[in-house]
Order: structure tokens, then C-alpha cells, then sequence
């Protein structure tokens, strides 16, 4: 039996208890979050960080999104880092869902692709190829930057024009604060692997090398703290479904609104806005038309949205269609969705896409460029 602690008591924990084995003692959680400490987890006790040498524990399982930052800080605390395993970490690169889809394109996909999409989550969830009234095609990820969206297209065009030769339209899903974000100095910088394995591109990341050794070390511990299927690969869940209550949803809105808003990186915005540029400059080089798109979200996040960022964001916006002509089409408040048309206060469901999606179809201007 392995004792265990888990660092997280958020909807990633809940993802990470399905996938343990019967093997594995959870002891304890801990969470940076003062107004938990004391409380209970499935009958386990919530304790601060400088609590965790109380107990005996043979590994540190971090679940939450902020991987990143509770990893060093376990680290500047005195734990082995052979004690600590990154579950979000070892997950997305266990999968490589970016290759895997970029495989799938390139190998599998039959279809003359005529519109693509890149973005980040909200283009993710709420935009549907089966839907589109085009030949589509997605590459939109969770955590997704404006520097991988160009990459991505980019590498296609440069190193793929058969692939692409009847490309016309490119859909960039963005968000008010893109320009603000960079993936590979934020808290999902261990994302940059996955994007380096196809377009050997690492951007602001410097320790490449370090995340694949990383990987050899959370595989480890993956062995003896995992379920297995019959086959040997990892019994691993991405989700779990989960309900919000009313009142609920104007906390969690209101909080990741902040926090999504909690940006202030002058340099990045500069850099995202020339890498912006750069992506326009691309798809006119190749006759393309931009669609950019602002995504709807919930009325519990727009609500709390900072106005410092949303002004930035239509500032610059305002600024390049002065030198690039591109279709911009901004839905971040549009009514005409329903609570149920959300996965959450911020992403759009199955269903809340398909009416996006309906939505485009009608409002893209289709025609090519002349």
C-alpha cells in the first residue's frame, strides 16, 4: 500500500481519484487555499502546505491547474522530486493530443480542407467541424497561444502545401486577453513540449530538455500509483461531469474572471501583437482569409470581465485592421445563449457550439479573396 498526499482539492483531484489503483492510501490533501484548511475531502482532512511533514507519505500527487507553481514550491520546501508526482503534467504528455491530432490531418484526413481552425480553449469547445458549413478542420487546444496558432499554420503551409493547397479561410479563436498570454512562461508551460515535438518550437520555454526527463520520472510513479487496462496503457480519465449551482456560478465566474484577468505583461503584449501581425502577414502571403473571433462566454464571467484588458485587447484590434484586412466577428457578450448552452461560466457545451457554429455559417464572408 503506497500513502499518499494530494496537493489539490479542485475537480482535477476528483479526475486524478478515479484513475488511482487500489493500492494507493490518499492520507491527506493540501491546498494553498486558507478557507479549506481544516475541512474535509472524502473524509480526509484538508491541511496547509507546512503540515505535510506530519504525516508519512510515500509520494505527493499534485492534481490542480497550477502545476507548475506547487512543484517548486514542494521542491523549495525540501521534497525529493522523486516523491512528487505532476498528474496534469503526465497526462497531456502521456496522450500528446497536439501530434496525435496534426498525425491525424496529415495521415488520415481525406477531406480537401478549406477552413482551419486555431485557438484556445473557448475555439476548442465552442467550434464545430461537423457542423461548419466548409471542409474543417481543428487545431485548437486548451492553454493554446497566439505564438503556437501561427507556428501551427505555418508549419502547414511551409511544410504541407499539398496538404493545404485548397486552404481558404483560417478561423483564429481568440480572447480578450490573448495578447496578454504566453503559454511558455505561464502556469501551462508544460504544455510546450507537446507543440515542440512537431514544430521543434519552445518559444520563451528554456528547459525542454528538463520536461522530457520530467516525463521518465512521473512515469515511474505512474506504474505503481495508476489503474492499467488489460493492455498496459494507463487507465486515465480527462473529465469528470460535475453540476454548478445557480448561486455557485456567480462565485466561479466572478474568480475566473480574476483570474484570468490577473495579467499585466507590457512585453508580452508587444511581442503578441507583432506575432499577431506576422500570422496576418502569413495568410495574406498565401492568399487566406483571416476570421477572427471573439467566443461568447457566460454572463456570470463576462460580468466581472476586467475593462482594463477588454480595452486593451479592442486597442489593438482597432490598431492592425488599420494595416491588415481580416473579418472580425466578437460574440464575447451575444444573449442569444442560455445557461444551458455552457459547459461551464466560460466554454461553451456540445450544444452551445452547434448554435455558434450555425452562427458563423451564416455571418463568415465565404468569398474568397480576389
Amino acid at each position: 500500500m503506497y500513502n499518499v498526499l494530494v496537493f489539490g482539492t479542485g475537480k482535477v483531484s476528483d479526475i486524478l481519484e478515479t484513475s488511482l489503483n487500489n493500492d494507493v492510501n490518499i492520507v491527506a490533501y493540501v491546498d494553498n487555499d486558507k478557507s479549506k484548511w481544516k475541512k474535509l475531502k472524502n473524509c480526509k482532512c484538508i491541511i496547509q502546505p507546512n503540515e505535510i511533514w506530519k504525516y508519512k507519505f510515500d509520494y505527493i500527487l499534485i492534481a490542480s491547474q497550477f502545476n507548475e507553481e506547487i512543484y517548486y514550491q514542494l521542491l523549495n520546501m525540501g521534497i525529493d522530486s522523486d516523491k512528487i508526482f505532476e498528474y496534469y503534467k503526465f497526462y497531456i504528455n502521456y496522450y500528446n493530443y497536439y501530434k496525435t491530432n496534426m498525425d491525424e490531418f496529415l495521415n488520415k484526413y481525406k477531406k480537401s480542407v478549406e477552413i482551419i481552425a486555431t485557438g484556445i480553449s473557448y475555439a476548442n469547445t465552442g467550434f464545430r467541424t461537423d457542423i461548419c458549413c466548409k471542409n474543417a478542420y481543428s487545431f485548437t487546444w486548451g492553454s493554446q497561444d497566439i505564438f503556437y496558432d501561427y507556428y501551427t499554420v505555418k508549419f502547414l503551409l511551409e511544410k504541407f502545401p499539398n496538404k493545404v493547397s485548397d486552404l481558404k479561410h483560417v478561423l483564429i479563436g481568440i480572447c480578450y486577453y490573448s495578447f496578454q498570454y504566453d503559454m511558455s512562461l505561464s502556469s501551462m508551460r508544460s504544455k510546450v513540449p507537446l507543440y515542440y515535438s512537431v514544430l521543434k518550437e519552445a518559444h520563451n520555454f528554456k528547459d525542454i530538455d528538463k520536461a522530457y526527463e520530467a516525463y521518465e520520472l512521473n512515469k515511474n510513479i505512474a506504474n505503481v500509483v495508476l489503474k492499467k487496462n488489460n493492455d498496459g496503457t494507463y487507465d486515465l480519465k480527462s473529465d469528470i461531469q460535475t453540476s454548478i449551482h445557480y448561486d455557485d456560478k456567480w462565485n466561479i465566474g466572478k474568480k475566473q474572471a480574476e483570474l484570468d484577468c490577473n495579467k499585466n505583461y507590457p512585453e508580452t503584449v508587444k511581442e503578441n501583437t507583432q506575432i499577431f501581425k506576422d500570422y496576418l502577414q502569413l495568410l495574406k502571403d498565401y492568399n487566406i482569409k483571416p476570421i477572427v473571433v471573439v467566443f461568447p462566454a457566460s454572463k456570470y464571467y463576462t460580468t466581472y470581465f476586467s475593462k482594463r484588458i477588454e480595452d486593451e485587447f479592442h486597442s489593438i484590434i482597432n490598431g492592425v485592421r488599420k494595416e491588415y484586412d481580416f473579418q472580425y466577428i466578437d460574440y464575447f457578450r451575444l444573449d442569444l445563449f442560455e445557461d444551458e448552452d455552457f459547459a461551464d461560466v466560460s466554454h461553451l457545451n456540445d450544444k452551445g457550439a452547434e448554435k455558434l457554429t450555425k452562427l458563423l455559417n451564416e455571418e463568415i464572408d465565404w468569398r474568397d479573396i480576389s
